[in-house]
């Protein structure tokens, strides 16, 4: 059941252990456990402020993990339907290195290429690098 007829079954078998590979380290690194635990003894204020920034970088990280998570499992969707290595928007190859080197690649070069310079000339258009939502998606809640 593959439309998909730029990549062979030997590269669409190497990019879903590489996205099953990535999905594990993934898990490894957002479940590693609690991270720093915030003593109950009184702290300086250098003390508690080191801590926040600390907190604040691990869940910023975390979340960016999480994200790359849920890319990843929509990659393994592309898999079973056969659309990997398929452009989104031109319907064109993507190359299956671009895809082994960036496995939840959904464009071609030159639609990433466009896609970027038309989200750079656009404030309201740009996406959170960690939320991978627009402003305009974002407020809207």
């Amino acid at each position: 059941m593959r439309e998909n007829s730029f990549l062979s079954d030997a590269q669409v078998n190497k990019i879903d252990h590489k996205v099953r590979d990535e999905l594990s380290r993934v898990m490894e690194s957002i479940n590693p456990g609690v991270g720093s635990m915030i003593k109950d003894e009184l702290r300086d204020p250098v003390d508690e402020a080191n801590s926040n920034i600390q907190a604040s970088h691990e869940l910023r990280m975390k979340n960016r993990e999480l994200f790359y998570y849920k890319k990843l499992n929509q990659t393994l969707d592309r898999i079973k339907k056969g659309t990997v290595g398929i452009c989104k928007e031109c319907d064109g190859e993507i190359n299956f290195e671009r895809i082994m080197a960036r496995p939840t690649a959904e464009m071609c070069i030159s639609c990433k290429e466009e896609s970027e310079m038309a989200e750079k000339n656009n404030f309201f258009g740009r996406k959170s690098k960690s939320l991978g939502k627009t402003l305009d998606e974002i407020s809207v809640r």
